[in-house]
């Protein structure tokens, strides 16, 4: 029976192999020499715990897969199914599969890991409608413990653990979630309007919390304000009614409307209040009986700017519109990284990755803040 260093070399030779791939090019992509790499093919080397994760990288596997023959996350394996999504889809898809990558290469490398994912979710009935707000305020109550209203992303990765990442994906996708046994993430288009992405991660959060993620790996919402269809219907049902409730919760929206009306006025107001969208908060004042459905389409074609001008809040719809597209690193993912880089358990390239640059840049920006200086850099400027 062969020993662990064995299979290691078989799998590599394999996907070598299968994938019509030459050594010496291999040896160049994974930063080792040609003889090296022939050396721990031979079995008279054996391979870095580097060489393993870059192999790993460029084969689209994991390390677990080179060491213990354990396949790819289910996650990946669903990205991978989903070729006919759109470009956007794509890259977002891809991005996730990256940084679970590194968080599986710290903990395969031993690097101090994460707090895990805790969460005691409450009993669900099975009717969406009713679950989605039973979980929101649940969770509402975890997520103001840590300032959801001051930085909703930042709350949710600090309370729950689950990566939040804003990027540009153009157009055809709004949000994804991703769990493996490695990391939770949630990924967010930012080429979408403010009041939209604020909506969707909190929709992707109902899909973590809820355990929609959890036996797939990857829910995908190419259009989240898209009416609910195929065997999904429940659980993004159930994710929009979380949404809503989180977003706006039943007690802070009746308390604004105190004689059980709603003026225009008020309505205008309310939109900067709960900063969501017109359409949303009319559904949701629908649902909680304080507008008929004639009201509802009436105040769902308020214009946002419109919106913010007569309910006073100018100031703070230029400031969503303005910072909109700014783009968010996974925190959590880039310190853990750091932390490494500079504590020389890794290389640069992890952290760059996560930060979504060249290595160069970090040693850049970190060489001079290592515990001990940097043995293979020379001074930029020595007095």
């Amino acid at each position: 029976m062969p020993n662990e260093d064995e299979a290691i070399r078989h799998r590599v030779r394999t996907l070598i192999e299968s994938n019509d791939v030459n050594q010496q090019e291999l040896a160049q992509t994974i930063g080792t020499t040609p003889s090296k790499l022939s050396k721990s093919l031979n079995g008279t080397r054996r391979f870095s715990t580097y060489e393993l994760a870059a192999i790993a990288r460029h084969f689209h596997t994991t390390v677990d897969f080179l060491v213990d023959g354990k396949m790819p996350a289910k996650g990946a394996l669903a990205a991978r199914d989903d070729s006919h999504r759109s470009e956007g889809w794509k890259r977002a898809a891809a991005r996730a599969e990256e940084l679970d990558e590194i968080e599986a290469a710290m903990n395969d490398l031993g690097v101090a890991p994460h707090a895990d994912f805790v969460w005691k979710r409450p009993a669900l009935s099975g009717l969406a409608i009713a679950d989605g707000p039973d979980l929101a305020a649940a969770a509402r109550r975890i997520l103001d413990e840590h300032g959801f209203e001051a930085d909703m992303a930042s709350s949710i990765e600090n309370a729950f653990n689950i990566h939040v990442v804003a990027e540009r994906f153009g157009a055809g996708f709004d949000g994804l979630s991703w769990h493996t046994d490695d990391s939770r993430i949630i990924i967010i288009n930012i080429d979408a309007v403010w009041s939209r992405q604020r909506f969707t991660i909190a929709h992707e959060l109902g899909h973590h919390l809820a355990g929609d993620v959890d036996d797939a790996g990857l829910v995908t919402d190419l259009d989240v304000m898209a009416r609910a269809s195929g065997p999904m219907r429940i659980a993004e049902m159930r994710a929009n009614a979380f949404a809503a409730a989180l977003l706006m919760p039943a007690d802070d929206v009746a308390a604004k409307c105190p004689d059980g009306t709603v003026s225009a006025s008020q309505f205008a107001s309310m939109v900067g209040e709960f900063r969501v969208s017109s359409d949303a908060l009319a559904w949701r004042l629908k649902s909680l009986g304080l507008i008929s459905d004639e009201q509802r389409l009436g105040f769902s074609q308020m214009r946002p700017e419109d919106a913010a001008s007569d309910g006073g809040w100018i100031e703070l719809y230029q400031d969503l519109f303005k910072h909109q597209a700014r783009e968010r690193v996974p925190e959590a993912i880039t310190v853990r990284a750091l932390n490494a880089f500079l504590r020389r358990e890794v290389s640069a390239r992890w952290a760059a990755k996560a930060i979504g640059c060249e290595a160069d840049v970090v040693h850049q920006a970190f060489d001079g803040y290592s515990v001990e200086p940097a043995d293979d850099k020379d001074p930029v400027f020595a007095p």
